[in-house]
């Protein structure tokens, strides 16, 4: 069936933005014989007819698609020198693997499965770790060493009142 054959009320297969997919519409509106909206038989939303799925657009956005280009960006590049400043002068070879069970201190060198070396930068009280990967800053889930775990809520309170009492007398 050729365009000029179909009216409104007709279906034909045109893309959905909703559904993602080329799926049957029926034809609502026709301006100068070509098909103006459809509305989707899957999802019932009303939009221009597009006969077929709508390209990506590859136009140059200034900078940031020139760096792009590049291959790295400044964000990037900042990474991996501060990185590699935290490696400098130390031996890879000593480096700890990373497993959410195991136990890290400040600027331990770890190596994880997906990030690869990575440097211990702080550890930030309840399980985690910030560690500085070349990719960037990771926060990872870990057991803390005794000296960084939190004191339980009872034992502040009890150690508050001390230093209250204290100055008071």
């Amino acid at each position: 069936m050729t365009e000029s054959d179909l009216t409104a009320g007709s279906e034909v297969d045109s893309y959905c933005l909703k559904c993602k997919d080329m799926t049957n519409h029926m034809i609502i509106a026709m301006a100068d014989g070509k098909i103006a909206k459809a509305q989707c038989n899957v999802c019932g939303g009303r939009h221009k007819y597009r006969a077929a799925k709508p390209s990506k657009s590859t136009k140059a956005k200034g900078t940031t698609a020139s760096r792009a280009a590049a291959g790295t960006t400044l964000k990037e590049k900042k990474a991996t020198a501060a990185f590699e400043a935290l490696l400098k002068g130390r031996d890879s070879s000593e480096s700890k693997p990373y497993a959410m069970t195991a136990i890290f201190n400040k600027n331990e060198i770890i190596n994880h499965p997906t990030f690869g070396l990575g440097v211990v930068t702080s550890i930030i009280p309840a399980n985690k770790i910030e560690v500085t990967f070349k990719d960037g800053v990771k926060i990872l889930i870990c057991v803390l060493p005794v000296s960084e775990t939190p004191e339980p809520a009872k034992m502040k309170k009890k150690k508050i009142r001390k230093v209250v009492k204290e100055a008071a007398a």
